[in-house]
């Protein structure tokens, strides 16, 4: 754990670790030149559990330089990261290291997550779980680990790769996922094992655009190095918001419904052959991949309002027959329509609703 003016919810973070079912373990804790009351935390819960070492930078240099800094100080065969505003669930260490003895051609277990408010309070779940043969796949477009927090890997490996990557400022962990993944298997346990905070401080909320920035550069590169040619900035941000639309609510405009098409194509290819010689393309692995791109349209469609966007839906699901799932878009169609006059009978309602509130108020003052 790197902390750097951490001290809101740095209590409950360092608490959920030591509470871990699984207890075999050394907690480092990197205090980064912090201003507040960070370093007086940490040193009284180290007073009272000598599995925390204490390590203090004389300068702030940032996240990922620290942790650097940890993983040679790491004395253990397996590497587990927690940022100093999340929380991990009592048995996630118990589960991750499981997962990792029983997968020896694993190098990283990550999990489903949960995301919290400043409060604590429960807000989403986050399903990032999928076939492990998919996640280097996802990847190639954004982080579909979905954070740092929840994730523990091979300390051997990590190393060998050089660790973090430095160029990276922010969005250091997706290119560090990157990486692992050519060397050996990432497995996402399909069970909420973490939770994630979001508030108003934190690193994604601050610092968005330059986070986004970092992220799309490692896409950038990510594709380059499978089709051996850059894909513009417009191009790659689709890519992204097509892939992680689903999750977090954010799909590409409709308009660039062919570019996107196509450069899956290009893409969808190269990673096939990237992975079996030309010859032996694997039809199950190639069936998979266009059933998974075409479930990813369906999931576009579902996002679009049958009535506001009809010429939009008709063309993703054009597509989306293209890629193969013929049943999936027929019960996509058939429910939304079913679904769609009570929807439009429930917001008729509320502005109603919203109309007398508003004339009960008027007629009060």
């Amino acid at each position: 754990m790197s902390v750097y003016n951490g001290s809101d919810y740095l209590r409950e973070s360092i608490e959920s670790i030591l509470n871990q079912t699984f207890s075999d373990f050394e907690f480092i804790i990197i205090n980064d030149y912090s201003t507040d009351n960070t370093w007086e935390i940490i040193t009284e819960y180290a007073e009272q559990d000598k599995r925390i070492k204490l390590f203090n930078n004389s300068e702030n240099i940032g996240l990922t330089k620290s942790l650097n800094k940890g993983l040679k100080l790491a004395r253990g065969e397996y590497i587990a990261r927690q940022d100093a505003d999340d929380v991990s669930l009592v048995e996630r260490f118990e589960k991750q290291v499981a997962a990792l003895d029983e997968n020896p051609e694993a190098v990283l277990i990550s999990c489903d997550i949960e995301v919290i408010n400043s409060q604590g309070k429960f807000v989403k779940k986050e399903e990032r779980s999928c076939e492990t043969k998919w996640v280097p796949w996802y990847l190639m477009f954004y982080n579909h680990l979905g954070g740092h927090s929840q994730v523990i890997f091979r300390t051997e490996t990590a190393i060998k790769l050089g660790g973090y990557s430095e160029a990276y400022r922010y969005s250091q962990d997706y290119e560090f996922w990157c990486r692992l993944v050519k060397a050996g298997k990432v497995i996402i346990l399909p069970e909420a094992l973490h939770q994630l905070r979001r508030h108003g401080k934190g690193i994604t909320a601050e610092k968005r655009s330059e986070q986004l920035s970092y992220a799309l550069d490692v896409s950038k590169r990510n594709i380059k190095e499978l089709i051996g040619r850059e894909l513009t900035l417009d191009e790659l941000s689709d890519l992204r918001h097509f892939w992680s639309g689903n999750v977090l609510r954010n799909f590409p405009k409709s308009k660039n419904i062919d570019i996107i098409n196509l450069r899956l194509e290009e893409i969808s290819q190269a990673f096939l052959k990237n992975n079996y010689s030309v010859e032996t393309v694997d039809s199950q692995m190639e069936n998979g991949l266009r059933r998974l791109i075409g479930l990813q349209f369906i999931y576009w469609i579902r996002f679009l309002s049958i009535f506001r966007y009809l010429p939009s839906r008709i063309k993703i699901s054009f597509y989306a027959l293209r890629w193969n799932p013929i049943l999936q878009i027929a019960i996509c169609w058939v429910k939304d329509v079913c679904q769609q006059p009570f929807a439009i009978l429930g917001r008729k309602l509320l502005e109603i609703k919203r109309k007398n509130s508003r004339a009960s108020h008027l007629s009060i003052s």
